[in-house]
């Protein structure tokens, strides 16, 4: 009988720890959801702002990425920190996955980085003759992650960003005719074409 009164006790106990976790998790689902909404509408909205700024749009895209991913974390951390009841294991939970994914994708995040910065400053620009790392060319586009140019003999060169943001450059306007090697090419094989239809 004792020990049925025990074990009664630690099912209540029980049923109870359940039920106001239960509780917990969902306020904590509901406050996930609204700083989801929130950040719904504020990547929007700096996205309005920046197109208004005339923005880079790839850097705008960025930027409002970022805003929308740093306010989802937040959502996720309360979440978290609402279901548990203990900020500190929320915290620390959310510390040790962004610590392991930002190993991962160190690389990215710099390419990225320097893009946004790159973007920014406009140290590049479409159509400037670039020589950096051993590799010489007329930028054809600069994108958040790497830079696109061509090369003497028309050959595409890709350059991660991070490369052009950490090393020296020479940056100077492009001769005329610069990466047209391939042109030719290009207007022999068209021409040859015209005369089959022909």
């Amino acid at each position: 009988m004792v020990q049925s009164t025990i074990l009664g006790l630690r099912e209540q106990d029980v049923l109870a720890w359940l039920l106001d976790r239960g509780l917990n998790v969902l306020e904590g689902l509901v406050a996930f959801l609204v700083v989801l909404v929130l950040a719904h509408f504020v990547r929007r909205l700096a996205s309005r702002v920046m197109a208004r700024e005339n923005v880079r749009t790839d850097v705008a895209v960025l930027v409002a990425r970022a805003i929308y991913v740093g306010l989802v974390a937040l959502g996720v951390f309360l979440f978290v920190t609402i279901a548990l009841g203990n900020a500190a294991v929320g915290l620390t939970g959310i510390l040790v996955a962004v610590f392991v994914t930002s190993l991962g994708l160190q690389d990215l995040f710099k390419n990225y980085v320097s893009g946004f910065y790159i973007g920014m400053e406009r140290t590049v620009k479409i159509g400037d003759l670039l020589e950096s790392g051993g590799y010489k060319g007329v930028v054809t586009e600069v994108a958040m992650r790497v830079t696109y140019m061509r090369g003497e003999e028309g050959q595409r060169i890709v350059v991660p960003n991070s490369k052009l943001f950490t090393e020296t450059l020479s940056v100077s306007k492009a001769p005329d005719g610069w990466g047209s090697a391939g042109k030719g090419a290009l207007d022999d094989a068209s021409e040859g074409l015209e005369s089959v239809r022909r």
